[in-house]
């Protein structure tokens, strides 16, 4: 970013007319946000895992968006199709915000080969080949905002992948910071709604791991986390990771 970026005020038209991506539409925390970021004026471009596709559609509706389209994120050609979608039709990505998860809570030892390939190219192969495609419209612009999710919760291959995208990030911050593009992550965790639907055991564990807020929180308490690093309110962070865990780690 650079000194003389004009700050607009923590207000609704905060992205007035900023083109934004949001992939894992279909999906809480993806849906969460988009609708949060069309709240603050954007416009809403949506990407959507194939098997989203009915839920994906109903939000496209409910919020107005201005495109919706499937994309498996695991297929570097797919993405960079989608992409160049969204900056033909639309004229540019202003701001991309990778919010699909591809969870798999069971211990990595446990996972096949199937669900450790689908987790790792979905989540972390997926949020890379999003980001490698915008960041080439937004240094024409040189200008621009990338955010990730971090996906926190139990699984041993959702935090391999979480580890990755946070790595990932901070090189990729470096690179495209005097460029004027920021690069940063968001921590989540699990929805209580998720939490329910652990095995006694685990959810026993989980409850006795809380944070300090001693719950877990809601997709749109983590929307307005995801819109304060959306904005020019955080224009000093780049290579950073915000967690909206409820303090845990």
């Amino acid at each position: 970013m650079t000194s003389s970026e004009t700050v607009t005020p923590f207000v609704e038209g905060l992205l007035h007319q900023k083109v934004v991506l949001v992939s894992g539409a279909g999906q809480p925390f993806a849906n969460a946000i988009a609708r949060r970021l069309r709240g603050a004026g954007a416009r809403l471009a949506l990407v959507f895992l194939p098997e989203h596709e009915a839920a994906a559609s109903e939000l496209a509706r409910s919020v107005g968006a201005d495109l919706a389209q499937a994309c498996e994120l695991s297929d570097a050609q797919a993405v960079s199709t989608a992409v160049r979608r969204v900056t033909s039709e639309l004229g540019g990505v202003d701001v991309l915000v990778s919010a699909h998860l591809s969870r798999a809570p069971g211990l990595l030892s446990e996972l096949s080969a199937e669900q450790w390939r689908l987790l790792v190219e979905r989540q972390m192969s997926g949020t890379a080949y999003l980001c490698k495609e915008v960041i080439r419209a937004m240094m024409r612009k040189r200008s621009g905002r990338i955010l990730s999710l971090l996906d926190t919760g139990p699984g041993g291959a959702s935090q391999v992948a979480a580890e990755g995208i946070a790595a990932m990030t901070r090189a990729l911050a470096n690179e495209v910071a005097r460029q004027g593009i920021a690069v940063n992550t968001l921590a989540v965790h699990l929805l209580p709604e998720e939490a329910e639907q652990l095995p006694p055991a685990r959810r026993e564990r989980l409850e006795n791991e809380l944070g300090p807020l001693g719950r877990l929180g809601s997709p749109e308490e983590v929307a307005e986390a995801a819109l304060f690093l959306a904005s020019s309110a955080a224009n000093l962070m780049t290579g950073q990771r915000l967690s909206a865990t409820g303090g845990l780690l």
